[in-house]
């Protein structure tokens, strides 16, 4: 397709419009602020960090808790500084929508900053930082819950994972959403991690139809011992779509199903009579960067392991996904033991892919051992193809718009697909590759 015909991308736009400053290539995305509160609302002061547990406990649902800017101590204990969310409909949100502006701190202290127990269950807007096990831990309590909400969130340094999703006994945590946030280890906190590197993104048990998007996740590895993944739904999850995030620097990037045996959740329709166990039941991944190029990972005991690893899972589709890394990985991509059925489509490597211990797969339109020439800053995350000569540019094979669904950019797939999570858009400026698109720019663009 000769390269005039492509569209031009909205952040090249914005550098010819001077909008969009010295904004890294890589940036994401950008998502839609929530909309304002429409119910009741309760406004915190930073002084009031010791009262905020009874606030919680006490707001009636449909009740937005505001947090005013500053810097919330919560290292006094579970007793006085753990928040937990029994009540339905509850909101906590920063007041001026700057996450950077509000933080929760347990200076590891405090075991879970954010205990989620119950539905429809919103936070946004916050950093949360030093938690001595999961920073947001959500769980029904014997009981299902559904809706819980996690937007533009920083959570720094979690003593175990970021995100924890399990059930207590059924207490399935469904229909979960963790949007447009950061998650990351830094060396100050990776000296925390204990229990043989026992730490990670997030990490979800028996959960179905999560959506996990437009998340940067970096740096969760320790010098010794193999942390779980960047994002890992296992012992039975379902449906999961796991799209459009950033993964730099973690020993596993994305993961469903771990194990060729376990226990976990099994469904009343049965999709699949006749296997014992499956980690995880449907579902996708698509459009996700994960890269590697941090000399101490690779220099720990287990390096880089794998950038996308499926074990005991049916059917998973891993598509238009891009995994590159500056050393070779055990697997770019791999999938695992007898039970396990993906479809393995336009996916672009620099290293390979692998098939494991019986396990079936459906391959079309992949490219393996990509240079890193081909991409714009692997050391940085940006996984975007640094030119339109390249064998990605319209080698991929087409596949129906509801599961190629849209590049990294938030761009559609055009009729002849590139492979890997970016599809090519001619920049105006050499540093312009389109990433930070919205809608209305892309709206603009003839």
């Amino acid at each position: 397709m000769p390269i005039g015909s492509r569209r031009f991308s909205p952040r090249s736009l914005l550098l010819a419009a001077g909008l969009a400053g010295s904004a890294a290539a890589v940036a994401q995305v950008p998502c839609p602020p929530l909309a304002p509160p429409s119910g009741a609302t309760i406004e915190v002061f930073p002084a009031q960090a010791d009262d905020l547990r009874a606030i919680v406990s006490a707001a009636a649902s449909g009740t937005t808790i505001l947090l005013h800017d500053g810097f919330y101590d919560m290292s006094a204990g579970d007793a006085v500084s753990r928040l937990v969310f029994t009540t339905p409909g509850i909101t906590l949100r920063s007041f001026s929508g700057d996450r950077e502006a509000v933080v929760l701190d347990g200076a590891y202290q405090t075991s879970e900053l954010l205990s989620i127990l119950a539905s429809d269950v919103t936070v946004a807007d916050l950093t949360l930082r030093r938690a001595y096990d999961h920073p947001v831990h959500a769980s029904g309590d014997g009981s299902p819950i559904t809706g819980v909400r996690l937007h533009n969130l920083r959570i720094v340094d979690p003593g175990q994972q970021a995100v924890k999703v399990n059930p207590i006994g059924e207490g399935w945590v469904d229909d979960g959403r963790l949007e447009c946030s950061s998650l990351e280890l830094t060396d100050a906190g990776r000296a925390q991690i204990r229990d043989n590197c026992y730490t990670g993104g997030i990490d979800a048990h028996a959960a179905r139809g999560w959506i996990v998007r437009r998340n940067r996740i970096m740096g969760f590895w320790c010098p010794a011992g193999l942390s779980e993944h960047a994002i890992h739904f296992w012992r039975g999850s379902r449906d999961t779509l796991v799209e459009g995030n950033l993964i730099l620097d973690c020993a596993r990037g994305i993961g469903f199903g771990l194990g060729a045996t376990g226990t976990g959740r099994t469904y009343p329709d049965d999709p699949y009579p006749g296997i014992p166990y499956l980690g995880h039941v449907d579902g996708t991944i698509r459009a996700n960067f994960v890269a590697a190029a941090d000399s101490d990972l690779f220099a720990s005991e287990y390096g880089f392991d794998a950038g996308i690893a499926i074990e005991q899972a049916r059917v998973v589709a891993v598509v238009h996904d891009t995994v590159a890394s500056t050393s070779a990985p055990f697997s770019s991509i791999e999938w695992r033991f007898p039970d396990t059925l993906v479809n393995v489509a336009n996916d672009l490597v620099s290293h390979n892919l692998r098939a494991r211990d019986g396990a079936q797969a459906t391959l079309a339109g992949n490219l393996e051992s990509a240079p890193l020439a081909w991409f714009a800053d692997v050391a940085a995350g940006d996984l975007h193809l640094a030119g339109a000569a390249l064998p990605p540019v319209g080698g991929g094979t087409p596949l129906p718009p509801s599961l190629a669904g849209d590049d990294f950019d938030g761009q559609p797939r055009d009729a002849e697909p590139d492979v890997g999570a970016d599809e090519w858009r001619v920049p105006l400026f050499a540093d312009g590759f389109e990433s930070g698109d919205t809608s209305a720019w892309s709206a603009a663009v003839p």
